[in-house]
Order: C-alpha cells, then structure tokens, then sequence
C-alpha cells in the first residue's frame, strides 16, 4: 500500500512538474528563457524536489515527448485493414484530448513541436507499411496519403494554438473519412 501510494505521488509531482514547463513554455516561447527556478514557483515545489526528478529542463520535454511515444505509437504496430487504421487514429487523437491543456500551452509557444512531427512520421509510417504490405506500390496514393495526415496534423497545430474554430473530434473524423476513402480506393475494401 505503501509503494502505491509513493507512485501516485510520484506521478503526481511529475505531472505538475510538466505542466508547469508547458505553462512557462507557452509564455515565454522558448527553453532558453525558463529557468529552474522559475518550473519550481510555477508547479508549487522545491528546486530540490525539481531535481529529484530531472537533470534539467530539457529533460522534461523529453519525457513530454517519450508519453506520446509509449501512449500512441506501441499499440499497433500492424494494419490488417482501415478498421484497424480507425481505432488507431482514434487511439492517436483520444490521447491528445487527455492531454489537451499541456499540449495547447506547448504549441502556443515557439518552441519546436519535434513530437507532433514525429506523430506524422509515425501515422504516414506505418500505414505506408500496411499499403506495402498489400502489395501498394502506388506514388499517387503515398502522396495522398502524405497530403492527408501532414494536413490533419497541421491542422491539429492550428486547433492547440486556437488559430481555427474546429475541435479534435472534427479533424480526427475528418482524418478518418479521407483515409476511408483512400483505403477503398487503393484496397479495395
């Protein structure tokens, strides 16, 4: 009982501790002008506690970056079929309304949205493997599908930074339909 109830803590702290530098990050536009010092007075803590965790403060938005690594990008690693691509986008854009608060403050700022690149890398990729799988050799349809999910996670940017009047499920069910589509088309499902 014990060891669960340091975890939730633990958890805890972490997570103020991210939300603190997502916080900072949105008002000052960069790393370089956060100080340790200044995550500590924002997420309520000690330095000491600060360290207890991290090294510095780009630690922080490694481990920002490693959450959506482990939360998105493990669960499918195959595509049998556009169902399967479906769950996975629904996966994909459920994670980001749970996180929706951090990843609003991060993308307000100038730093550099690193993760939402490497989630397009990861969406293009692997349904790319599946169409190959499939015996896809199609450029017209590797373009589409380039143009479809660089497009939707574009716009997903401009949603966080509040640059447009549409919500995560638009884009997400939008996203859907168009690779529908594509799959039809190319597959033949």
């Amino acid at each position: 009982m014990v060891q669960s109830s340091y975890l939730r803590a633990t958890n805890r702290t972490r997570n103020k501790i991210r939300k603190a530098f997502a916080e900072l990050l949105s008002e000052r536009g960069t790393v370089k002008n956060i100080t340790v010092t200044d995550l500590a007075d924002c997420a309520d803590i000690t330095r000491g506690t600060f360290y207890n965790y991290y090294n510095n403060l780009y630690e922080v938005g490694a481990e920002l970056q490693s959450e959506i690594e482990k939360q998105i990008f493990a669960e499918y690693n195959q595509f049998a079929s556009s169902d399967d691509v479906e769950r996975y986008i629904d996966q994909v854009f459920d994670f980001l309304a749970r996180q929706e608060s951090v990843y609003r403050q991060l993308l307000s700022s100038e730093a550099p949205s690193a993760f939402f690149n490497q989630l397009e890398n990861q969406v293009s990729e692997r349904v790319f493997a599946m169409m190959r799988e499939k015996g896809i050799e199609d450029k017209g349809a590797e373009f589409e599908l380039l143009l479809t999910t660089n497009g939707a996670f574009s716009i997903v940017r401009k949603y966080y930074r509040n640059e447009i009047p549409v919500s995560l499920e638009d884009i997400r069910d939008y996203l859907k339909s168009k690779l529908r589509v594509m799959f039809d088309l190319y597959l033949g499902q």
